[in-house]
């Protein structure tokens, strides 16, 4: 799989889908195509999708409305549009979380096992004889 840190695009997915299905990955990239046009042609015809487990997909219409160019700082209008919404489904959003609980509990037992650092050894001051210092000369004490 690709790292955490830049994404997971759709050639990833594309892998993943060929791996697990056994497919090549062009017929893997066609059947992932034909599941996007599919989602696509379903929010234009009803403007909502739900797959039970995952989640629901829905298309929201936005109003005209006015805004700042941050370069200018001039007021602009915005047109009106469409925003694809996109909300968890709840049985999807606690099995991530029990595999998160699950992911944290491992972290935790590898942790536990590692060595705890040995003791630092006793203090040195205490085998050296302590040594006074003669005084100075000419800084005598005087009786």
């Amino acid at each position: 799989m690709a790292k955490a840190t830049r994404g997971v695009g759709k050639d990833d997915l594309i892998s993943n889908v060929a791996g697990t299905t056994e497919l090549t990955k062009e017929n893997a990239k066609k059947v992932i195509n034909a599941v996007l046009e599919g989602i696509f042609s379903v929010l234009k015809q009803s403007g909502k999708l739900r797959l039970v487990n995952f989640g629901t997909f829905s298309v929201k219409q936005t109003k005209e409305r006015q805004g700042i160019n941050p370069k200018t700082q001039a007021p602009i209008t915005i047109p009106a549009g469409y925003r694809m919404g996109f909300k968890v489904s709840k049985s999807w959003k606690t099995g991530m979380m029990l595999r998160k609980r699950e992911q944290d509990r491992e972290k935790v037992k590898v942790n536990v096992h590692k060595e705890a650092p040995k003791a630092k050894p006793a203090a040195k001051a205490a085998a050296k004889p302590v040594v006074k210092k003669p005084p100075a000369k000419g800084k005598a004490k005087k009786k």
